[in-house]
């Protein structure tokens, strides 16, 4: 399948008027409600620079969503919803200011970009406050579903209620909490005072179960399943319904856990709250400016144990975190963070990367309603080379996290909190959920003490990671 995209600076006419409207109040022929999406950015543009802006890019996007929700085991509601917003970034010199409209309307738009002039001529000037020269972006394909276009209310209703019955099916003491399922298809386009003009369409499904287990007077604690593809085809609730199921049912009769300082294994979820959010923080290319990262005089040294790999990486065909630009307009492309234990590259949006003196490395991200900032696409941490198993026994006595939740501080990379979801692990084995256990460490500090690295990746949305085995946590019991 193709998707259709417009991704290189694009030549034509567009009129730079706001139309008037007809006496019935509709818009004339050929007016801006006629106007396909990029063509109504390309007219911002040229209206902005009119009244005064330096420099213009204009960010729009229109989404059609629809949604069906589940609580307390049932049904809630379902609905369709259509969205269309302009976020219009202007430039007076080196200060800029920004605002959000979200109709077509020509006095609504005017009175945008006279609010991001107003808000430009007020601020202070800043060297990252300029645009860059467009730059080719290649098509990324798998992208957009017809099946999700064609879709209806009805089918989002139908996957909700499939998931709900294969989690009752699998075991009657899961019960949901909460629930949804999400079907988006939309379009975005951006235009600039550069030249920039470059418009793509894509589409998602995203599912997902909350909740906790049930027996008798017992009640587990709380857990989740999720999922989110480009693909109707590709998603399966009955998998998500029967793994929330199994997690929760898991969580029941939890033990009493044991205080130690040594070996825990981190689940692919775990491993990735604690040390690879922290990681990220560190290498925000904002972040390093502020000197807030502990990794800003790192690059090209080790600061994990051999064998740690992280890649992002937008141009993967049919990623829920691709697409052929970034928010600036940037192509994305594959970025090596860490390679086998080495800090590689800090992420860039263009704005810190004026700052920082050199290039964006296509990392800008965000929506019509905000300013670009810096963020992953397909986040992705190479597999190891141990099974599950050897994992398992590696470990031997110890702790198996699930899920985290507490307090990681960004600067120093302390962490603290509790071990939700955790199992009590003997002889290698799994013998029982563990009452609520505190860990604490520094990550850091226990990145330089992993012992070993799992063969199998899981992929929770956007990021893939395997279950990692880390020596030196301290684990303090109730």
């Amino acid at each position: 399948m193709t998707t259709q995209q417009q991704l290189t600076t694009i030549p034509g006419q567009t009129s730079d008027t706001l139309s008037p409207r007809a006496a019935d109040g509709t818009h004339k022929p050929g007016g801006l409600a006629a106007m396909n999406l990029l063509d109504v950015c390309e007219v911002l543009v040229r209206r902005a620079e009119k009244r005064g802006a330096t420099q213009v890019e204009v960010y729009g996007e229109r989404v059609t969503a629809l949604s069906s929700s589940l609580e307390q085991g049932l049904l809630k509601g379902a609905q369709a919803a259509e969205h269309e917003a302009f976020g219009l970034r202007v430039f007076v010199g080196d200060k800029v200011g920004y605002a959000c409209v979200n109709r077509r309307d020509p006095k609504a738009l005017d009175e945008a970009i006279d609010d991001a002039l107003a808000i430009a001529r007020a601020a202070e000037g800043d060297v990252g406050n300029d645009l860059f020269d467009p730059l080719p972006a290649r098509p990324i394909h798998g992208l957009d579903d017809p099946a999700i276009r064609d879709a209806t209310v009805d089918d989002a209703v139908a996957l909700a209620l499939r998931m709900l019955e294969a989690a009752k099916a699998e075991d009657a003491r899961a019960s949901v909490d909460s629930g949804s399922v999400g079907l988006s298809f939309g379009e975005t386009a951006i235009a600039s005072s550069r030249g920039l003009r470059v418009v793509d369409q894509d589409s998602a499904v995203s599912v997902g179960l909350f909740g906790m287990a049930i027996d008798g007077d017992e009640v587990s604690s709380f857990d989740h399943a999720a999922d989110a593809v480009r693909f109707l085809r590709d998603v399966d609730v009955e998998h998500i319904g029967r793994e929330f199921a199994r997690r929760v049912t898991a969580l029941l009769k939890p033990r009493a856990g044991k205080a130690y300082t040594g070996p825990v294994l981190f689940s692919p979820e775990a491993f990735e709250e604690i040390f690879l959010a922290t990681l990220l923080s560190a290498t925000d290319g904002d972040t390093v400016l502020k000197g807030r990262s502990r990794l800003q005089d790192k690059l090209g040294t080790r600061i994990a144990t051999s064998g740690l790999t992280l890649v992002d990486d937008g141009t993967r065909a049919g990623a829920i975190g691709s697409a052929a630009f970034d928010r600036e307009g940037r192509p994305h492309r594959r970025t090596v963070i860490v390679g086998d234990g080495v800090l590689h590259r800090f992420l860039y949006d263009g704005r810190a990367a004026r700052r920082a003196k050199t290039q964006p490395t296509g990392h800008a991200q965000g929506s019509a309603r905000s300013m670009p900032s810096i963020g992953t696409t397909n986040l992705a941490m190479a597999p190891g080379h141990l099974s599950d198993k050897a994992l398992f026994a590696a470990l031997g006595d110890g702790l198996y996290v699930t899920r985290f939740s507490g307090n990681v501080d960004e600067v120093s990379g302390d962490f603290s909190g509790v071990a939700k979801g955790s199992f009590l692990v003997k002889r290698g084995r799994i013998v029982a959920p563990v009452k609520e256990t505190l860990i604490a460490g520094n990550v850091y500090g226990l990145l330089q003490r992993i012992v070993g690295i799992g063969s199998a990746v899981k992929r929770t949305m956007a990021t893939e990671a395997p279950a990692v085995l880390i020596d030196g946590v301290v684990v303090t019991t109730g």
